[in-house]
């Protein structure tokens, strides 16, 4: 109808651009527009697509320029990789290439325009892939063309030749667009640091550079934090090398990544315990029977069951992941000869705390004939992490009663009851 008004915050589909009168609009189909004024992002040019090679790996990202999980089942698009692209857009003041003619996922323009230039700060050694340094420099003001960042460790690098790296710390000017670090850092948390007025959560801070460790109290190779960072942690136990060795006390990172020593940090926020006392981390470190991996056998046994279930296909995607990986991970130590009870502990705990992560649930809608822009948003998101496919592959159609996956000119029709539930008794 004229002059209908779609509320702030809706996702919707359009087939290109059209300049009326002088003023940009995005073409929603069947003679409607909407001013691109109104959409987050500002567009620049709009054109039939041209098919580009990234010059490096790039992740893609949506339309409030946040990082998709996966698009198209990939991670990531790798180096070389032809793609078709539909102009570009200025995103939170940063230029991108639109990879679909929804205007739904976007590369950075630095993955496939000109080379970035680097201007080093300070003079910088050469390292190698594996962080390490035969002491030869690039003098301060020296510049230099680099071609990817990459964390070696926990500490980002840019490449500058073959199996040639300078530290990310000593680089001053960047021109050109920003580039995507190929990897993730080694034992880095990925989970934010709370305030620390927030009295119910615990984080730690470095008081030099210190290492990471694991359950059995060895340190990470390559797993250090720098001087003066601080870790969201959840809990503190002893741990002991041998039998015959002195427990110490070990703060674990939430994120479950590993240990920091108690006497490497101080501590801020909620005060913790310790979870066990020397005596239990003395006997943590004895090899762990069939009858000690009686709860983790069941655990990942359960597993198939758990993933063929509402509660994990409904889930978010990292959700999801964090509970196939504890899976996983679960599985090595329960195969392993040689675990030792505390690896065995920790390996079923991380299951346990993975799989009450999942909350999956159908969506709750007051009428499937008319759903609200909110229904219509969850019940993608819900069919989205179920498929594991982006958002901006789920498609309604027929006034919002036929769902489908779209990817490529193929449709695939989804059930829209998988992923919801009428209830009548819900207010609007």
């Amino acid at each position: 109808a004229k002059y209908t008004t779609i509320a702030k915050g809706v996702t919707v589909n359009s087939n290109g651009t059209k300049t009326i009168d002088g003023v940009l609009y995005y073409s929603l189909g069947g003679g409607a527009y909407i001013k691109a004024a109104n959409v987050d992002g500002k567009a620049e040019e709009s054109e039939d697509s041209t098919s580009v090679k990234l010059i490096h790996n790039a992740y893609v990202y949506d339309e409030n320029g946040k990082r998709i999980k996966k698009y198209e089942g990939k991670a990531k698009l790798t180096k070389g990789t032809e793609i078709d692209v539909y102009g570009t857009m200025t995103i939170k003041g940063k230029k991108y290439y639109q990879l679909d003619e929804e205007g739904t996922a976007f590369v950075k323009a630095g993955n496939i325009d000109k080379p970035t230039i680097i201007t080093l700060k300070k003079n910088a050694y050469i390292y190698n892939g594996e962080g390490k340094t035969k002491k030869k420099l690039v003098k301060k003001g020296k510049t230099v063309k680099t071609t990817e960042a990459r964390y070696i460790g926990t500490k980002l690098y840019y490449k500058i030749g073959d199996d040639q790296f300078v530290k990310a710390a000593n680089v001053g000017k960047v021109k050109g667009t920003e580039l995507d670090p190929v990897n993730e850092p080694d034992g880095a948390a990925t989970v934010e640091v709370p305030d620390t007025e927030d009295v119910n959560s615990t984080k730690v801070t470095t008081k030099r550079v210190v290492s990471l460790y694991d359950i059995k109290g060895q340190k990470y190779a390559n797993r250090t934090f720098d001087a003066g960072v601080s870790q969201q942690v959840s809990e503190l136990r002893y741990i002991a090398t041998s039998v015959n060795s002195t427990p110490q006390l070990f703060f674990k990172l939430a994120s479950g990544r590993g240990y920091l020593k108690y006497d490497d940090v101080t501590m801020d926020g909620k005060i913790l315990n310790p979870v066990n006392t020397p005596e239990q981390a003395k006997a943590d470190v004895t090899v762990a029977t069939a009858a000690d991996k009686a709860k983790l056998t069941q655990s990942i046994n359960e597993a198939a069951s758990v993933k063929a279930s509402e509660l994990y296909k409904l889930s978010s995607s990292s959700a999801k992941a964090a509970y196939d990986k504890a899976i996983t991970d679960g599985a090595i130590v329960n195969n392993n000869a040689s675990a030792t009870i505390g690896q065995v502990n920790e390996a079923e705990g991380a299951i346990v705390a993975a799989k009450a992560k999942l909350n999956g649930a159908k969506i709750a809608v007051a009428n499937f004939n008319s759903l609200t822009p909110d229904e219509v948003t969850a019940i993608v998101k819900a069919a989205a992490n179920a498929n594991n496919v982006p958002e901006s592959a789920i498609q309604f159609s027929n006034n919002n009663t036929t769902l489908s996956i779209v990817t490529n000119g193929y449709t695939q029709p989804l059930n829209i009851n998988d992923y919801a539930v009428q209830n009548s008794a819900i207010n609007r």
